[in-house]
């Protein structure tokens, strides 16, 4: 690197200057008597001067300075990606990346040698783990991952306060650890990154999937989407299959893409329902129509690589049963076909409390002197006044129960019998059935507990059952006015904006169909009427009177830690009742409403799996335990059995973490590419079990290094900005070592040269004052 020149005898600065203005007035005054034409008398004396100037300038002796980096005093790191991502071949290539790689770093490799003449050159290897090596004679792009982030930050710790001229980084850019973020990096410490793109842009031949995700709805025909995101690049026109397997390998759905294009993505999507509940393992398989052969490979079949025609994904269904607590004043229809449809249902269990007689006043029957139970039990076996309801105390039909102490004392009183439901739905029951505290417990179990409540319409709900400025009128999404239900109209239910885009209020699969449906329903003739929601309240249903008016019929609203509905019609029976035999219209709704009230409620145990993005691919199991009042629980003991792809089970213990009440926390390493499954097991501390869960994972390396073929550019480009750097190519290395010398470095050595050690500038001002005297001579001037 040249540096501003310098001047080596400064203090013959004056007498210089006072020989060039001596000679100066010597030239002025003898060209000034010369008879010669003015301007070539001016350039005679411009190149004399010039001569003279030059000459007297050496005299200062003026010495020009370089510099360049001092041997061996600087790091520069070479860093190479051994990941298997370079296996594949670029589009009109002979050779693949890792050749094109390996020869560089070997047989073409002077631009190493040159570079270590210089440098103290420290050579790396790293995939999802950073390896020193002495030399790549033996480099191989075998190893999963690349975890080119992680690396970086571990190279700029390692040599953190040393002189670091810079990073030459070889890697096509496809990193594994997207997830850490360049934020990640402390760029203040950080080298000067090069990064040399392994690989064209112009991607090669290849059909992948590039990512899979599954959500779950509580539509009942088909509970769980997964979506398969794809790429294909070389197969234009051509029919592209792609399948849903279970664990087996049994075949779930197909689906066929005809006329796919060029680098751009498609997405399929499966509507399935799981077979059992907890975890479920499925994968997606893609290929070209003709070429289905699991023993394919990718020589054979001309893709750049078949690892991303396949990618696994889980879902978990959740462990049920969930308990539903529905209480009604008094038996009707709609319990019946509640009770029908849930009937077969595995995942929801209806626990029913039915009054079939309202508290009367406590009074004396002449006649029955000393009998205090209710008139309407004289008869049954084993009722006995002490567990016989009184006259004074209402009369219930309990359905559903699990034993026969369920229930026994009518709705529950404390917090830790009521938290044992998920779910409450109340019909056609007035606000005095419950106590003060009842009501301040229904409030509590959706705030707190994060349970579900629905209020279904009668002439005893909402307003008409005086639940207004009450606990539980606080907590419903709308408005409650002192109304009536109208007996009288006729009312035509219809879906909202909000209500057409929930998939558990819509019945059929398609907008036509379910237009269709709705069109056919009957017209229903209670409603309870409400002219306002509250804030944060939807409308997802809404229905028309005779006159046009349009009233809600459907609200929902989440409150704390749960969610409220307001169903307001009070005959949704006669839905059931004008349809066929086989129509199960109210059934399907009934079953997909009851999924949505428990849908997120809080277990007392669920497990949450963190998957790290470090090199081990650890997965952090978390157990959040809660008591009986669903508060952190710090007293469990927690056995976690992982299940990794080879079929062994690892027993693990939850320990208790340092930073939140009631959670426990253990770690696993997924050293293997598949599916785990992690079943726990939460005890108290007497030993008691308080519910099992489970949870899982994918862990795919290989799917996630080959989600793109072509080399990530935008990321390496950011890499060198960020740092310094410059992006170069495979062919510019030597090119680059050789500039190097003209790069900023940390540790420099100077050298000067003196320009009268340069033959060129005497040989100039020689040839000066020569060509001055040959121009007089040749023009005969004195």
């Amino acid at each position: 690197m040249t540096l501003p020149n310098a001047w080596g005898a400064t203090s013959l600065l004056l007498p210089v200057g006072l020989l060039m203005i001596l000679g100066l007035g010597v030239l002025i005054w003898t060209y000034s008597r010369s008879r010669t034409s003015g301007g070539m008398s001016m350039l005679l004396a411009t190149m004399k001067m010039a001569a003279l100037l030059l000459l007297a300038i050496c005299l200062l002796e003026p010495m020009q300075r370089f510099s360049r980096p001092e041997k061996g005093a600087n790091l520069m790191v070479v860093m190479a990606d051994d990941s298997q991502s370079l296996q594949m071949k670029d589009r009109g290539q002979t050779e693949t990346r890792e050749t094109q790689l390996k020869r560089k770093l070997n047989e073409d490799g002077d631009w190493l040698n040159k570079l270590a003449e210089d440098f103290d050159v420290r050579r790396y290897q790293f995939d999802r783990r950073l390896r020193p090596v002495s030399n790549f004679v033996g480099y191989q792009a075998d190893q999963r991952g690349s975890d080119v982030v992680s690396n970086l930050g571990l190279v700029s710790n390692r040599f953190s306060g040393r002189p670091s001229a810079g990073i030459v980084l070889l890697t096509d850019g496809n990193l594994t650890d997207v997830e850490a973020g360049l934020d990640s990096i402390d760029w203040a410490s950080m080298p000067p990154i090069y990064p040399v793109v392994i690989g064209k842009s112009r991607p090669a031949k290849d059909l992948g999937i590039t990512q899979v995700t599954s959500t779950q709805t509580n539509f009942e025909s088909a509970p769980v989407t997964i979506t398969a995101e794809l790429m294909a690049h070389g197969y234009a026109g051509r029919r592209i299959i792609v399948q849903l397997l279970d664990v087996t390998g049994k075949e779930v759905d197909r689906k066929e893409v005809g006329k796919v294009e060029d680098g751009r993505p498609f997405a399929v999507r499966f509507k399935t329902r799981p077979e059992k509940r907890g975890v479920n393992v499925y994968s997606v398989k893609a290929f070209a129509l003709g070429e289905d052969d699991d023993n394919q490979t990718a020589e054979s079949s001309g893709e750049a690589t078949i690892v991303n025609n396949r990618r696994i994904t889980v879902v978990d269904r959740g462990n049920g049963p969930f308990r539903v607590l529905y209480v009604t004043g008094r038996p009707n229809w709609e319990l019946k076909f509640l009770r029908r449809a849930m009937q077969d249902e595995e995942e929801l269990d209806l626990v029913a409390l039915v009054r079939i007689a309202k508290r009367e006043a406590k009074f004396s029957f002449r006649g029955n002197t000393g009998q205090k139970s209710n008139s309407l039990f004289k008869g049954f076996e084993s009722q006995d006044d002490d567990t016989t309801e009184q006259h004074d105390e209402p009369v219930f039909l309990r359905l559903g129960t699990r034993d026969r102490n369920e229930l026994l004392g009518g709705f529950p009183k404390d917090a830790e019998t009521l938290f044992e439901y998920d779910a409450i739905v109340l019909d056609d029951l007035e606000a005095q059935f419950f106590t003060e505290d009842q009501k301040s417990l229904v409030q509590q179990f959706v705030s707190l507990r994060g349970g579900g409540l629905l209020m279904l319409g009668g002439q005893e709900s909402f307003g008409s059952g005086d639940y207004d400025r009450t606990q539980i009128g606080e907590i419903l999404p709308i408005y409650l006015d002192r109304v009536k239900p109208d007996f009288g109209a006729e009312f035509q239910l219809n879906l909202t904006r909000e209500g057409w885009l929930q998939p558990w209020v819509r019945i059929e699969s398609t907008e036509d169909k379910e237009k269709k449906r709705l069109a056919s329903m009957p017209k229903f003739k209670t409603l309870n009427l409400s002219q306002s929601i509250k804030p944060g309240a939807t409308v997802l249903a809404s229905v028309f009177s005779q006159d046009e008016k349009e009233y809600p019929a459907l609200v929902v609203q989440a409150f704390g830690k749960g969610r409220t509905g307001a169903m307001l019609i009070g005959d949704l029976w006669r839905w059931q009742l004008k349809s066929d035999e086989e129509n199960e219209d109210l059934l399907k709704a009934w079953r997909q409403t009851i999924r949505w009230l428990v849908s997120d409620v809080p277990r007392r145990v669920e497990v949450e799996v963190d998957r790290k993005n470090d090199a081990n691919r650890t997965a952090e199991i978390k157990v959040r335990v809660r008591d009986e009042n669903y508060k952190p629980f710090d007293n469990a003991s927690i056995a976690i059995n992982v299940e990794t792809p080879d079929g062994k089970t690892i027993e693990l213990t939850g320990e208790p973490s340092d930073n939140q009440p009631g959670l426990y926390v253990a770690n696993f390493v997924s050293s293997e590419a598949g599916a785990y499954c992690a079943k726990v097991a939460a005890a108290s501390d007497d030993g008691s079990e308080i519910e099992r869960r489970e949870a899982g994972w994918v862990s795919d390396p290989d799917s996630d290094e080959f989600q793109s073929l072509e080399p990530n550019r935008q990321f390496l480009e950011s890499l060198a900005k960020r740092s310094g750097g410059e992006v170069l190519e495979l062919n510019e290395l030597d090119a680059f070592v050789e500039s190097l010398e003209y790069r900023e470095v940390p540790i420099v050595e100077t050298s000067s040269l003196p320009w009268w050690h340069r033959w060129t500038i005497f040989a100039f001002a020689i040839g000066l004052l020569v060509s001055e005297w040959g121009i007089r001579r040749w023009k005969g001037l004195p």
